[in-house]
């Protein structure tokens, strides 16, 4: 330790990503020498310093004659390998942060930093078990401050990052010469955004804070005090430009939270931990919700927090088209003014200081392809594609008009990614394309995704077939579609469609992680995925339930049955619910000749034919979900005491809905595939019993703040109808009829939209 205490260290030396971390530099009788090729920036804010001459045991002075330079230099380095083999135990000078540490950020900062930086507070509180002080003034500042810095208060040593959202942490001694403040934590960036991931990060790094705790419940661990090596150095920016969550098929939250107190779909306190998430994650974009007005309040709270707003691929430049007026035609071909008209006012409909990602773009109402309700459109792909091109044209003419050079893309959503591969539709220049994945996770790009380009991606998805309630996309398809789209520098843009997040936290945080720094995952080494799943274990149920809790995720992921041949074409939680009321809706109207063909389950003609498969496909994977339901049993009794209910939720309470689901699929199918009554009766009382059972599962993982997650805005796979339909449908076999409204409401498909957009009352699309 003697001898350590006479090494110098690389003051200011930029430590990289993987955190290596920087002693402090010692006196200054020391030797120097130039280090070449750095940038100015780097040479100003981060140049070497002086290596101390004394003798370390081992180690001869050397002269410091002019003809001693290269011997200096060799000292140096055979000096810096030494600290290097000591570092890891080695108590080096620090920075001690504890409840007497004051948060110094002038009142001057743009309003996103000062809410980023009541979070960092709010952290800062539960880490240290009482409140920290938040200053406005240095000269109000204790001995250790924690100094937000944008365009007030950045110590003169500290170099501000340049270029998009690169955020910078940095340990200075003495910030200001005559100040109180000794030691400072400086958090600053290169844009406002760049700021916010400081703070963030550093909460993240130092203080133990979960990017999703309010989601995971996950608090940071309770401690006295917090070190930060002095001299530590960290600058990071992101790799996809433009990444977020898109809110969609919002039932849940809607249901659990109603936001029409506030004039909006989910609260508006719900909305800024939405908010928070993405920040905390390093995300600055958010679509915020299905069906939309530009001027709602999420949008304009949105925007207060910081962050880029987007649009989907029916919502396109804004225009809510769900809430079309029912007496105006929606047809670019035979009413083309009225829909530029629509256009035009939704784009000034949104707050004057929103940032925005347009998206161009035209389908119809509710989201079809615009011909299928259209009777007037052209019966060729080439006719189609020609509408699409024209109506692309015109909505790019009317932002350049209004917002010129601002980004615009372009979401290739079904036949639009088809249309693309075919060279059917060109895109005008500044528009980018952004390529779907299929709801499972596959990017619908066929190998053409290219630099420049973007993705529009999925870790929940509502097609009827795929995950509501429970994660289904594999990490290890996450890593290679979006590492794919990386590698080919397709990095413009990544909207991540989450649902209702909580379900999906664990992908939906990988997505993000990936979109910041891909480097990881698109390695040579192919096990960053396994790598994440085994810290996302280990942070989320405790070190001792890590392994146990890997070998589960794995045997979750390889569990579900397939519906169709593709490796991905996985049966999710939606497809039992909405696969077991079509069968049943047949067999109780005596369709059972009609054909019925859903999902890519092509050469069907009846649905018995169709049963006939899926109960093949069902009863394959029975076995495959019992072992992840005893992997996640052996796992339980390991996790942290107080990580049980999040285990609950997030583990249980997911294997349970997708085994008692596959069962209960099965039990439908193998019903519609026999005429005798009684084996009907018997097949749907046990599709019932794992129907009650899906939803007990469900109100478990209804904990605490979370009490009606699951139940009160379940309006899309509607467990409870489902359960209504068999219970009915057991009595028609009974003799007893089957009541209408049963069967108007199981085939339904509107009814949780209707419900979603209930606090727009009567509110329709102005021209």
């Amino acid at each position: 330790m003697a001898a350590f205490r006479h090494v110098c260290d690389f003051h200011g030396l930029h430590a990289s990503q993987n955190n290596i971390r920087a002693p402090r530099r010692a006196s200054a009788d020391l030797c120097s020498f130039q280090v070449c090729g750095l940038s100015p920036e780097l040479e100003k804010s981060r140049r070497l310093s002086e290596m101390r001459e004394s003798a370390l045991p081992g180690f001869p002075a050397l002269s410091m004659t002019p003809n001693g330079t290269v011997a200096c230099l060799m000292r140096c380095l055979i000096v810096s390998a030494f600290v290097l083999t000591l570092l890891p135990g080695t108590a080096l000078a620090k920075v001690t942060l504890s409840s007497q540490t004051t948060v110094l950020i002038d009142p001057h900062e743009p309003g996103p930093i000062q809410l980023a930086a009541k979070d960092l507070a709010s952290d800062l509180r539960k880490v240290f078990g009482t409140p920290v002080q938040v200053v406005n003034q240095r000269s109000e500042a204790g001995p250790v401050i924690i100094v937000v810095a944008f365009d007030y208060n950045l110590p003169a040593r500290v170099a501000r990052p340049s270029g998009w959202e690169r955020f910078r942490i940095q340990a200075v001694k003495r910030p200001w010469p005559g100040e109180p403040s000794r030691q400072a934590m400086v958090l600053t960036g290169s844009d406002v955004r760049g700021t916010i991931y400081a703070i963030y990060q550093f909460s993240q790094q130092f203080l133990g804070v979960d990017p999703l705790y309010w989601w995971t419940d996950h608090p940071p661990a309770h401690r006295s005090t917090v070190d930060v090596p002095s001299g530590f150095s960290e600058t990071q920016a992101p790799a996809f430009r433009y990444r977020g969550f898109f809110i969609n098929d919002e039932d849940l939250l809607t249901g659990w939270r109603s936001g029409i107190p506030d004039g909006a779909d989910i609260s508006l306190e719900t909305w800024n931990r939405i908010f928070e998430a993405i920040l905390r994650l390093k995300g600055n974009m958010v679509l915020p919700g299905t069906w939309i007005f530009p001027y709602e309040p999420q949008v304009e709270a949105a925007v207060s927090r910081g962050l880029v707003v987007t649009e989907h691929h029916a919502n396109v430049l804004g225009l809510d088209t769900f809430r079309w007026p029912k007496d105006k035609p929606y047809s670019f071909e035979t009413a083309p003014g009225l829909l530029e008209a629509a256009w035009k006012r939704a784009v000034e409909e949104y707050p004057q200081n929103a940032e925005v990602v347009w998206s161009v773009g035209y389908r119809g109402l509710n989201d079809y392809p615009f011909w299928v309700v259209d009777k007037s459109a052209p019966a060729s792909a080439a006719g189609r594609a020609g509408v699409i091109q024209q109506a692309v044209n015109r909505e790019v003419e009317i932002l350049n008009h209004r917002y010129p050079h601002s980004p615009i893309v372009f979401n290739a959503w079904v036949e639009g990614a088809r249309f693309l591969r075919q060279r059917l539709l060109k895109l005008p220049p500044g528009v980018t394309v952004v390529w779907p994945d299929d709801g499972h996770g596959t990017i619908q790009d066929r190998g053409e995704i290219s630099a420049g380009e973007g993705v529009y991606y999925h870790t929940a998805m509502i097609d009827w077939r795929s995950n509501h309630f429970s994660e289904l996309v594999p990490l290890e398809r996450i890593r290679h579609e979006l590492g794919r789209a990386a590698k080919a520098g397709a990095t413009q843009y990544l909207i991540v469609n989450t649902s209702n997040l909580r379900p999906v936290v664990m992908t939906s945080r990988a997505t993000m992680e990936l979109a910041w720094n891909p480097k990881p995952w698109i390695a040579d080494n192919p096990d960053h995925a396994l790598a994440y799943l085994r810290e996302w274990c280990r942070e989320e149920f405790g070190e001792s339930a890590a392994t146990a809790l890997e070998k589960y995720y794995q045997a979750y992921f390889q569990a579900p049955a397939n519906y169709a041949p593709a490796a991905d074409a996985r049966m999710g939680d939606q497809f039992y619910e909405v696969m077991s009321r079509m069968l049943l809706v047949q067999l109780s109207k005596g369709t059972e000749n009609t054909p019925m063909r859903r999902f890519g389950m092509r050469q069907t003609t009846s649905p018995a034919q169709l049963a006939g498969r899926i109960a093949s496909a069902c009863e394959q994977a029975v076995a495959r979900w019992e072992n992840a339901l005893r992997l996640a049993e052996a796992a339980r009794p390991l996790v942290l005491q107080d990580r049980r209910k999040f285990f609950q939720a997030n583990v249980l309470s997911q294997v349970e809905i997708n085994l008692h689901g596959n069962q209960m699929m099965l039990d439908v199918a193998k019903a519609a595939q026999t005429t005798s009554a009684a084996e009907r009766i018997a097949l749907v009382s046990s599709a019932l019993g794992e129907a009650e059972e899906i939803e007990r599962s469900l109100q478990a993982a209804d904990y605490g703040k979370w009490a009606g997650f699951y139940t009160r805005g379940d309006w899309l796979l509607d467990v409870p109808l489902t359960i209504n339909l068999e219970r009915a449908y057991i009595g028609q076999l009974k003799g007893q009829g089957m009541p209408e409204n049963v069967l108007v409401r199981a085939q339904d498909e509107g009814f949780a939209y209707h419900m979603i957009t209930a606090y727009q009352g009567t509110q329709t699309v102005q021209f």
